[in-house]
């Protein structure tokens, strides 16, 4: 009988855990749909990338313009780099100056940036929702999950363990971490962590170079 019972806790148990298991799996995939992950979606932003070591140290990364879906700048500790669709520059700062560079030949950009989306979405696994919680004075969902996208025309892939943070009143991401990231060119897991934060302004604009 104690087994009986056992074996029905264990069932009642599986039966409640899958609601809620599908629905985090859910909201995540909405994240990439219309939500606050869909670059078409997204409002203009700069987002600020930083390395965390296991030491603790941190060291700059990238710090990046977005103007829509296929507009930025990209600066790095080795310069800065322009991209408009498929034509790009190249500079030291979000101001220039700017000196023509390769085109990125990428197709459609449009087409090449749904699909990195599409692709990041199908791979997601191993969900974890964490509920509410405080970041810089806001509240927000906190999420979490593992991706390895197959890799695009190009052969190239990246991904990782994703947590990310998502204002609960304005439904757009405010943190970003990148865990064990692993990528085409770097296919063995980090020790180092991304952390990236973004601020959102309408203001920000990426205009070609005259």
């Amino acid at each position: 009988m104690r087994g009986i019972l056992f074996l029905c806790f264990v069932s009642l148990a599986a039966t409640a855990a899958t609601p809620a298991v599908a629905d985090c799996a859910g909201e995540i995939k909405t994240l990439f749909q219309g939500g606050a992950w869909d670059p078409f979606a997204r409002e203009n932003r700069r987002e600020t990338t930083v390395i965390r070591h296991p030491d603790g140290l941190e060291e700059p990364y990238a710090d990046v313009l977005w103007d829509g879906p296929i507009r930025s700048i990209n600066c790095t500790p080795n310069g800065c780099f322009m991209a408009i669709g498929n034509a790009s520059w190249q500079g030291t700062s979000f101001d220039g100056p700017w000196t023509r560079s390769n085109d990125t030949r990428t197709g459609d950009p449009e087409e090449f940036v749904r699909a990195t989306n599409d692709r990041l979405a199908a791979s997601v696994s191993e969900e974890e929702c964490f509920g509410e919680t405080e970041l810089d004075g806001k509240s927000a969902h906190v999420y979490r999950f593992m991706s390895k996208p197959e890799p695009n025309e190009y052969g190239a892939w990246w991904g990782g363990r994703y947590s990310v943070w998502v204002d609960v009143a304005a439904k757009r991401i405010l943190r970003i971490e990148l865990a064990e990231g692993i990528a085409s060119w770097a296919p063995t897991p980090s020790n180092d962590v991304q952390v990236t934060t973004i601020v959102y302004d309408e203001a920000f604009r990426v205009e070609e170079p005259k």
